[in-house]
């Protein structure tokens, strides 16, 4: 009788613990093992998942000085000078766009057929839109075809500026 009860006891503990345990479904079975990718909430006060802190205030760049919006006036119509030459063969077009570009631009425009650029004359001196900062600005230059963007950018504020990109007028 002592082993009935023992295996009636053991049966019924190893049962239990199966059905705890069991992480995969027995055949037949249709529902899906929990998953381990399920979200959990987030308690207040703590920082989200991606680690950034939507009240965390960010470093802002420091605004551009006036000498430095001089010199990227001056870089952004040299540039467009370099740019706006559609009747140079291309070698020589891009060796005199190239001083004046960052590494990826130089890149992205040596390709360029300068027979296919459409402005031929610069009509003024470029000016910087608002927002600029001491690594980053952007310069409109107005020319024959209309305003010309060119985005200058530079590591460290002491760089000289270097074109990004140029960017044709709208429309």
């Amino acid at each position: 009788m002592k082993g009935a009860i023992a295996a009636i006891i053991i049966g019924a503990a190893l049962a239990t613990l199966t059905a705890c345990s069991s992480a995969t479904p027995t055949m037949g079975s249709t529902t899906p093992p929990p998953s381990s990718a399920t979200a959990r909430p987030t308690p207040a006060g703590s920082i989200p998942p991606d680690g950034l802190d939507a009240d965390e205030i960010l470093p802002t760049a420091p605004p551009a000085t006036t000498a430095s919006i001089r010199a990227a006036e001056t870089l952004a119509g040299q540039v467009m000078t370099a740019f706006a030459r559609p009747t140079v063969d291309a070698t020589t077009w891009i060796n005199g766009l190239y001083p004046y570009l960052t590494q990826s631009a130089a890149t992205a425009y040596s390709g360029t057929d300068p027979a296919q650029v459409p402005v031929t004359t610069i009509l003024g001196q470029g000016s910087v839109v608002e927002g600029s900062t001491a690594y980053a600005l952007v310069v409109r230059v107005p020319t024959n075809i209309g305003e010309y963007t060119i985005s200058l950018t530079r590591k460290n504020a002491s760089d000289p500026w270097l074109a990004e990109r140029i960017t044709p007028p709208q429309g």
